[in-house]
């Protein structure tokens, strides 16, 4: 759910919890102090890529929760450069997908591990099918 008002208070919270000034934070994220300035303020909103920097400049292990107040979809350690494809992005910026990812990673590990066999079967049945079949 994106609430950049949130967004932009979680972001001054945690820099200042670190005790960084904006120009060091800017300095460990590779953000400019003035675009952190203006996120905190609500000004302009940042893109997924700057969400992740600013995370991984303030050892935020709060990292997924960051994206969703951004409007992104968490996402894990080794798809942290997203989606090439555009389209793709765009389908995973979706707040309904963002909602169902977090209620994924929330999930007991069994849960989990069921829906995974799910999508796993589902992925196995679309790469038998016939692209000119119908279901």
């Amino acid at each position: 759910m994106k609430d950049m008002v949130q967004f932009g208070i979680r972001i001054r919270d945690l820099r200042k919890m670190n005790h960084f000034s904006l120009r060091e934070l800017g300095e460990r994220s590779g953000v400019s102090y003035s675009f952190i300035h203006s996120i905190e303020n609500n000004r302009f909103n940042p893109s997924r890529e700057t969400v992740i920097a600013l995370a991984d400049a303030l050892s935020s292990s709060e990292k997924d929760d960051l994206l969703l107040l951004a409007g992104f979809a968490p996402t894990d350690e080794e798809a942290l450069e997203g989606p090439s494809d555009p389209i793709q992005a765009a389908e995973i910026d979706d707040p309904e997908v963002s909602l169902f990812f977090k209620d994924f990673q929330n999930a007991p590990k069994e849960k989990r591990n069921e829906m995974l066999r799910f999508w796993n079967f589902i992925k196995e049945q679309q790469q038998g099918r016939n692209p000119d079949s119908q279901q």
